[in-house]
C-alpha cells in the first residue's frame, strides 16, 4: 500500500521533495512488521521508443512494517513513482541461511598439461577430504585461497583456473515468489512546474574526494546529470582524445570494469597489443594510441573468480598490483570488485577491500597526484540469488562505500546510474549508453570543466 505523505492535491515544482509512505500488509489488511525488506525506488518519465528521465528514491525503514520513499523532483513534466520489493525479509533470511549452510561456490584448478582438476575455495574445510591442500593465500593482499593438492604434483606447478562449479541446493535457486522483484507502479499524476531552482546550478568542478550524496544525479532524456559536480559529455572522438591525451589508465577488477576498457577501445579506436597466453575475458589487456599517448590497461582481480580457463600467473591480487605502481599525475587507477565475491562470507570481501584501501593509501602517500577511482556495483538481476543478485551485490556495495568514505578518491556510482534508468532491463553488464555515461563521469575528473 502506498500513500503520499503530504496532501495529494498540492502542486509541485522542480526542487521540491516528495515523500511516499509504504505499508506492508497481509491479505487480511494487517500491517506486517517486517524489518529489513529490500526495496528499490525510482521516479521516472517515460518517452515512447526513447531513453527517458529518471532518478532514484531513498528508502527509509522505520522498523515497524512501514517505509518512506523520498524523492527529489529534478525535472518538469509528469512523473511515475516505481517501487520494487526486491526481496521480503523472509527471502533474505533464506538466502543468508542457505549460503552459510551450503557453501557451494567452487572453482576448478587444472594443473598445466596434466589435466588434473582439483577444487579451490576460500576455506579448505569445505573440501571435507583428507588429501593435502595447497595454500595460495596472501595476507598482505587480504586474500585467502586454497586448492586441493593433486597427487604427485607440486603446489608450485603452473595451472589454470576455470569455471564455477555449483553444488545443487534444491536446484541451486530460490523458487517461487521469493525471487521475483514485485514491481508496484503508482502513477501519481504529479505535474511538475519548472518554477523552482535549477538543480544543476552552482555545481563545483569535479575533483577527487568529493562527497557523493544519496541522490547523486538524474537522467534527463537519457543523459546523466551529476549533482556531485559538473560532469562532461562528449559529442566526438576528438573530445575523448583531448581529455585522455597523455594518460595511462589502469582498470582493475571484474568484467563490469572490463566493459570500460572495451568501450574506450571502441570509442578511441585504439590498437590492442596481444599478451601471450592471455584471454579476453580475464586479460591482462593492453591497448594504445601512440599519437595521443593514451594507454589502457585491464587486469582482472585474483581469486575468487568465475572465469574461463585462465593461466594462474595472470591472476594477481589488486593490492599487490597497486603496490607495484609508481603513480603520477598522468595515471588513473580504476577499481571495482564485487561480482565474484557475492556468494562468499562478507568477511572475505571486507578483508580484500581493506587490503586494497591500504594499498591505495600507500599509493597516494608516495604519489599524491594519482587519480584513484572506485566504481560501485551495478544492479544485476542474477538468475540465481544464491550466487549473484541485487541483495548480495547491495550488501557488498554498502561495505565498499563505508570502506572508502572520507578518502581522496572518486566514486562512480554505477548502482545509482543503473537503478535510475528504466529503458533497459537489469543486467550484470549494463547497456552501451549507460557504460558510456559512466565513462563520461570518469572523464569529468580526468579533465574537469
Amino acid at each position: 500500500k502506498f500513500s503520499l505523505a503530504s496532501e495529494s492535491g498540492r502542486q509541485y515544482s522542480v526542487g521540491d521533495t516528495l515523500h511516499i509512505v509504504i505499508s506492508a500488509k497481509d491479505t487480511r489488511n494487517n500491517i506486517v512488521t517486517n524489518i529489513g525488506d529490500f526495496f528499490r525506488a525510482s521516479i521516472l518519465t517515460q518517452v515512447k521508443g526513447k531513453a527517458g528521465s529518471g532518478a532514484v528514491g531513498i528508502i527509509t525503514d522505520h522498523q515497524n512494517g512501514t517505509y518512506t520513499a523520498t524523492f527529489r523532483l529534478l525535472w518538469e513534466g509528469e512523473v511515475t513513482i516505481k517501487i520494487q520489493l526486491v526481496h521480503p525479509r523472509q527471502a533474505i533470511d533464506v538466502i543468508e541461511r542457505t549460503i552459510r549452510k551450503y557453501p557451494f561456490d567452487l572453482v576448478m584448478f587444472r594443473k598445466f598439461k596434466n589435466k588434473i582438476d582439483t577444487e579451490c575455495n576460500v576455506d579448505p574445510a569445505i573440501f571435507k577430504k583428507t588429501s593435502a591442500v595447497c595454500n595460495y593465500s596472501d595476507p598482505h593482499a587480504g586474500a585467502w585461497w586454497y586448492c586441493e593438492k593433486a597427487a604427485n604434483i607440486s603446489c608450485n606447478t603452473s595451472g589454470y583456473y576455470d569455471e564455477l562449479w555449483q553444488r545443487d541446493v534444491n536446484g541451486g535457486k530460490l523458487h517461487g515468489s521469493t525471487t521475483r522483484a514485485w514491481v508496484l507502479n503508482m502513477t501519481c499524476g504529479i505535474l511538475l512546474f519548472n518554477t523552482g531552482p535549477d538543480p544543476l546550478a552552482n555545481r563545483s568542478r569535479c575533483v577527487q574526494g568529493l562527497t557523493t550524496p544519496q541522490i547523486s544525479g538524474f537522467y534527463r532524456n537519457g543523459v546523466w546529470n551529476s549533482l556531485v559536480c559538473k560532469n562532461r559529455h562528449f559529442s566526438s572522438q576528438a573530445g575523448w582524445q583531448q581529455c585522455l591525451k597523455g594518460k595511462t589508465l589502469y582498470l582493475m577488477g571484474d568484467s563490469t570494469i572490463r566493459q570500460w576498457w572495451e568501450h574506450l577501445v571502441r570509442i578511441l579506436e585504439l590498437k590492442e597489443t596481444l599478451i601471450p597466453e592471455a584471454i579476453h575475458n580475464t586479460g591482462p589487456l593492453l591497448a594504445r594510441d601512440p599519437v595521443n599517448n593514451i594507454t589502457l590497461n585491464h587486469r582482472t582481480h585474483g581469486p575468487p573468480r568465475r572465469c574461463h580457463f585462465t593461466r594462474t600467473f595472470h591472476l594477481k591480487y589488486v593490492a599487490n598490483i597497486i603496490d607495484e605502481m609508481d603513480g603520477g599525475p598522468n595515471d588513473v587507477v580504476c577499481i571495482t570488485m564485487w561480482a565474484h565475491f557475492t556468494s562468499y562470507p562478507v568477511e572475505v570481501y571486507r578483508k580484500r577491500m581493506e587490503a586494497v584501501r591500504a594499498a591505495i593509501e600507500r599509493l597516494l602517500h608516495r604519489s599524491p597526484g594519482t587519480l584513484v577511482v572506485i566504481k560501485s556495483a551495478n544492479t544485476c538481476n542474477g538468475n540465481n540469488e544464491l550466487i549473484i543478485g541485487d541483495w548480495l551485490a547491495h550488501k557488498l556495495d554498502l561495505i565498499m562505500r563505508e570502506m572508502f568514505r572520507g578518502m581522496n578518491v572518486v566514486l562512480v556510482d554505477a548502482w545509482e546510474m543503473t537503478i535510475a534508468q528504466h529503458w533497459h532491463g537489469d543486467i550484470i553488464h549494463p547497456a552501451q549508453d549507460i557504460v558510456v555515461q559512466e565513462l563520461e563521469f570518469l572523464c569529468s575528473f580526468i579533465c574537469p570543466l
